[in-house]
């Protein structure tokens, strides 16, 4: 039985380390060419306060990650947003992973749809919802540092604009998605 992943509640993250960009990469994480989920719904995922601010009134339901054995891996779920003003999610974190990038699907040369940074992050609208989905916006665990094997619980920070954050619980299920290509940054 492998263990359980947790994160440490109150450890400082660096500045700018979520959102660091990426080299052109392949990505076999995320989508399905017909949208379709090929998966059994998920439990919903759990929400803990890391720090008093917007980010307390967010939860994922429906989180989930795809167990990868290595690079890189998608999570996928809904935001919902509890408070009546508006969360905007600007960047995430998790132990399991060397960073973490908000992404969306882009039309690159050629018309041919890739995954890219998505620089200002997400809006939840205030009573609202932010879908997480293959194929669409959803949040990225880049340079893994160990395999996700289905049944993992991993934990991810979400981080928002006023500097509040929010640790969310998702689990790692076996996903075949379709090939996408990361348009990264210099980095």
């Amino acid at each position: 039985m492998r263990p359980t992943r947790t994160s440490t509640t109150g450890t400082a993250r660096a500045p700018g380390r979520a959102l660091a960009a990426g080299a052109l990469l392949l990505l076999t994480a995320c989508g399905s060419a017909d949208g379709a989920p090929p998966y059994p719904a998920p439990a919903a995922s759990t929400a803990s306060t890391a720090a008093a601010g917007t980010a307390s009134a967010l939860t994922l339901t429906d989180g989930w990650v795809k167990a990868a054995d290595e690079g890189m891996t998608g999570v996928f779920g809904t935001l919902v947003n509890a408070s009546d003003a508006d969360v905007h999610v600007v960047a995430a974190d998790s132990d399991v992973a060397g960073r973490a990038e908000l992404h969306e699907m882009v039309s690159a040369d050629g018309g041919q749809m890739v995954m890219a940074e998505k620089e200002d992050g997400v809006v939840v609208p205030a009573g609202g919802q932010y879908v997480l989905a293959p194929g669409g916006d959803h949040l990225m665990l880049m340079d893994l540092t160990a395999p996700l094997l289905p049944g993992d619980d991993v934990v991810v920070t979400l981080e928002a604009a006023d500097g509040s954050s929010v640790d969310v619980t998702v689990t790692a299920r076996t996903f075949s998605g379709a090939e996408e290509s990361y348009q990264g940054g210099d980095s």
